[in-house]
């Protein structure tokens, strides 16, 4: 049987005003749009550095990058991006690929620095070469920026007592999570803290024992259009790192209509032209290049200095749908998690006109690790599943997120449209709230995907689709629900009021 994955994709709707079902009063406002800003308020001195090679056990390896530091800084020392890519094929200019990046950061009051990776990948690509090799020149770029700190003149640039060992933030690109994992495992045992990962196209090769507990924020960028990989590692990652919670920031963002290789400035080729997708709205090198600097600075801000306001990583606004007038599907999940209810009990939980089952799925590159899903079908308005919450006191977290997906090619959902559900909250007083995600907002779309093979295994529902699928992640806020005992929640209810039929497909229904 083929496998497919099915992960999360977040989508989530604001309401204008609190709601009552009995008043029929929902309303519903589009997903939120950010606009990051642009501080890049620092005058920059950039070098090309090229300090050697160095053996290491019988290989060697050049030591080149870029650095650029911002000018007469207000901070004493400098906290540290290094950005580390991995393998371009045919690309022998490879270290200005990024300087522009490198530029950017330092504009914004951080040390900017690339490195040169490319004798990892000696005679040829290999995912255990650069398993292998990765870690190991970025070590020795991390003790030479030491002695460099410690006033020894290595670049021909002065950062002596300038950079502050205590915030370091790598970003890697299309590099193995293993190898970016390693990297920061043998770092951590070596004195060096990676405060923050940054993931963009990572692919995902090898098993790993994620012991990443140094790692406090970890993001993963994914460009929508790839040759290759279609963005379905990042994806795996980020389930994956899920269930670890001890993240202060795990995020996942999908920029749509991006290519991969247009986040390098060397590479001219459109590889994504050799893909049977629509190219129509592609966007362009400028946008791509624009967005993922300012995407990087917000990142680092967020980590850094904690300014969490009103980005993506802002856990009391609804999920970001559009940044700087892009598209993108966004994941959020901090280490305050905690499921709401297991969803495969289904012996706690009370329907009312409708029929609810435990479904199984099956997702590639975990382990072969089967997956499942509470299917809830309804033939007409009036549906409730009901139950009591493991968790009654709500008022500890920022907002409720259910995952969940139409079930494709059934004919309780209409062909093209999206579907609706209402959340009610009830107190132990009896008193209710409700918040509807409107099938108008397409925030339940309809999938893609179709349903290729159905099954049955140990008196289960087994499903199997043609591609790589998401699910959306629907984020409600925990203030629009200001008129009940949030700390007394005694019941929670998936209303199923707004349209005559539909059939779900719900993966979690969490608290954050």
């Amino acid at each position: 049987m083929r496998k497919f994955i099915i992960t999360s994709i977040i989508f989530i709707t604001i309401l204008l005003s609190a709601c009552s079902i009995k008043e029929n009063s929902i309303e519903t406002l589009k997903p939120t749009e950010i606009k990051q800003k642009n501080y890049a308020n620092y005058e920059v001195k950039t070098i090309d550095f090229n300090i050697g090679e160095r053996n290491i056990d019988n290989i060697d390896y050049t030591l080149k990058g870029i650095i650029s530091i911002p000018k007469q800084s207000k901070q004493k020392k400098l906290k540290l991006a290094i950005i580390v890519p991995g393998y371009y094929k045919d690309m022998k200019i490879q270290d200005k690929g990024f300087k522009y990046l490198t530029e950017y950061i330092a504009k914004n009051g951080y040390l900017g620095i690339y490195i040169d990776t490319d004798s990892a990948y000696y005679l040829d690509h290999t995912i255990d070469k650069e398993y292998e090799n990765i870690p190991k020149i970025f070590d020795e770029h991390i003790k030479k920026l030491k002695e460099a700190n410690e006033g020894h003149n290595i670049y021909n640039i002065d950062l002596e007592n300038k950079i502050d060992f205590r915030h370091i933030a790598v970003i890697s690109s299309t590099i193995s999570q293993e190898t970016m994992f390693k990297l920061s495992k043998e770092q951590s045992e070596k004195g060096v803290n990676i405060l923050t990962l940054l993931l963009i196209n990572p692919t995902n090769n090898k098993v790993n024992d994620f012991n990443i507990d140094n790692v406090k924020n970890i993001s993963i960028l994914v460009s929508e259009l790839d040759e290759k990989v279609i963005g379905s590692d990042g994806f795996n990652i980020y389930n994956m790192l899920k269930k670890y919670k001890n993240q202060n920031i795990l995020s996942l963002t999908l920029l749509k209509n991006a290519n991969l290789k247009y986040f390098n400035t060397t590479i001219k080729s459109n590889d994504d032209q050799t893909l049977d997708i629509d190219l129509s709205n592609q966007i362009s090198r400028a946008e791509e290049e624009k967005f993922l600097k300012k995407f990087i600075i917000t990142y680092l801000n967020a980590c850094f200095r904690n300014k969490y306001d009103n980005t993506i990583y802002d856990t009391k606004i609804p999920t970001v749908t559009r940044i700087d007038n892009l598209d993108v599907i966004n994941y959020l999940q901090t280490s305050k998690n905690k499921d709401l209810k297991d969803i495969r009990k289904i012996d706690e939980f009370k329907g009312k006109n409708i029929t609810f089952s435990i479904v199984e799925t099956e997702l590639p590159k975990i382990h072969n690790k089967v997956v499942e899903l509470l299917n809830i079908k309804w033939e007409y308005k009036g549906g409730k599943l009901s139950f009591t919450p493991d968790i009654n006191d709500f008022s500890k977290f920022d907002n409720i997120t259910i995952n969940t997906m139409l079930y494709p090619d059934n004919e309780s959902n209409v062909k093209g449209r999206s579907q609706s559900i209402c959340i009610e909250l009830t107190d132990n007083k009896g008193k209710s709230k409700a918040v509807e995600v409107s099938k108008e907002s397409n925030l339940i779309s309809y999938p893609k995907c179709k349903l290729e093979n159905l099954d049955f295994e140990n008196e289960k529902e087994v499903i199997v689709l043609n591609k790589t699928t998401q699910m959306s992640n629907i984020r409600i806020p925990m203030v629009l629900y200001k008129d009940i005992d949030l700390k007394n929640i005694k019941k929670f209810n998936i209303l199923l009021n707004k349209t005559n039929s539909g059939d779900l497909l719900f993966e979690s229904i969490m608290l954050d």
